[in-house]
């Protein structure tokens, strides 16, 4: 008597496929890291990055700036351990939603540990006092006039910056910068509450960002090179709702993609140091896999117009 495999479809979810330990490739992913090369270097496909220069995985390299116009940015907090100069997060937190918030490690009955929330309050747990603070920073990647950078598919590119270490300050200070402009608001009625959700979410939208080098000395005698953020060219009202939109549609890629507090639940938290993504170290040599130059073809602007998505295939 023959069978249906229909019949024992209840078990679909407990097979295996052999692919759950399989990473998306740097040229597949949606968000795209962005990093300053220390040193010279070829990767393991012989691409040379030039020390100094930035480097966009997977889309471009050697660059000497990067434009974008930002759609998400968010606060985290990162505590790692080094073992063997091996580094992995011990402890991470989101900072989901209004305080308190919380971290992956659980203390004693099971309930997740609340973070302190200030950097002087870290400093005197004795938990928490090797926790930093990061801020991520995503958008779309653009020319310095504002139009977007396309793939041959007319698709937008997004890119991220982390800043940590000494590479916090100038991110944090660009950002503040934006919030505490007085800018002609973007949504009426104008209210109290619309006017401090356009501080902190729309005004950080509505440049395009320019992203150079600096460098700086560390405590250590080194010299680190450091993002610098500058405001370029002001976007029209129309093209910052476009933004908006897309920031409103792309959010849950930017928390599967960033949010590591719900990875390795099952496991245990826990994550081993890599290139991108919210983890320590951004430019492991050899780990860099890129792929072709994305076309740079603007949008097709109309005359008199900075920003135009109206080609977009989003």
């Amino acid at each position: 008597m023959s069978e249906a495999y229909e019949d024992y479809s209840d078990l679909g979810g407990t097979g295996f496929s052999g692919s759950g330990g399989e990473q998306t490739p740097p040229e597949e992913e949606f968000f795209h890291s962005v990093y300053i090369s220390g040193k010279t270097r070829k990767n393991h496909i012989n691409i040379e990055e030039q020390g100094g220069k930035y480097q966009i995985r997977g889309v471009q390299y050697n660059l000497d700036e990067v434009n974008m116009v930002i759609t998400h940015t968010k606060d985290i907090l990162v505590k790692i351990k080094s073992d063997k100069g091996r580094d992995s997060i011990e402890c991470f937190s989101f900072k989901d939603g209004a305080p308190p918030w919380y971290g992956t490690v659980s203390i004693q009955g099971g309930q997740k540990r609340q973070c302190p929330q200030t950097s002087a309050e870290r400093a005197v747990n004795d938990f928490c006092n090797l926790c930093r603070a990061q801020i991520l920073v995503a958008g779309i990647y653009c020319k310095p006039d504002g139009a977007p950078i396309l793939t041959e598919e007319k698709k937008p590119i997004f890119i991220f910056i982390r800043g940590k270490g000494m590479r916090y300050s100038n991110v944090s200070e660009y950002l503040t910068d934006l919030y505490r402009d007085d800018l002609s608001p973007i949504f009426e009625p104008v209210t109290e509450q619309s006017q401090e959700f356009e501080k902190r979410v729309v005004n950080n939208k509505r440049f395009v960002t320019k992203l150079t080098k600096e460098t700086e000395q560390s405590s250590y005698g080194s010299t680190v090179n450091i993002f610098k953020l500058d405001r370029g060219v002001e976007l029209p009202k129309e093209s910052v709702l476009s933004i908006l939109k897309l920031s409103k549609q792309t959010v849950a890629k930017f928390n599967d993609k960033f949010d590591w507090s719900k990875r390795n639940q099952a496991s245990g938290y826990g994550q081993q140091a890599k290139p991108d993504g919210v983890l320590p170290v951004d430019n492991e040599p050899g780990q860099d896999i890129p792929a072709d130059e994305a076309s740079d073809s603007s949008s097709g602007e109309e005359e008199g117009k900075t920003f135009s998505f109206d080609d977009i295939n989003f």
